[in-house]
């Protein structure tokens, strides 16, 4: 029996949030500020979960072949 795979968590999965809509009309500086920190906020949130899925699938994916090494994979 080929060993099973583990999904990952919902929440690595989930699509990053797109830049924020910027209002019509002129902007103070402090709007500008919090309208970049909400982006930063954002892609830095977005990064941590890219990288998570991917240690993720890195780590499923060695532990995997380590079980095919033991078992010869022959479907033992």
């Amino acid at each position: 029996m080929p060993p099973a795979l583990v999904e990952p968590d919902a929440r690595l999965l989930a699509a990053c949030l797109g830049p924020v809509r910027l209002p019509s009309g002129e902007l103070t500086q402090r709007d500008v500020e919090r309208l970049w920190i909400s982006d930063r906020k954002a892609l830095i949130n977005c990064g941590k979960r890219h990288a998570a899925l991917r240690d993720f699938y890195h780590e499923r994916d060695a532990d995997l072949r380590n079980i095919e090494k033991r078992k010869g994979w022959a479907g033992e």
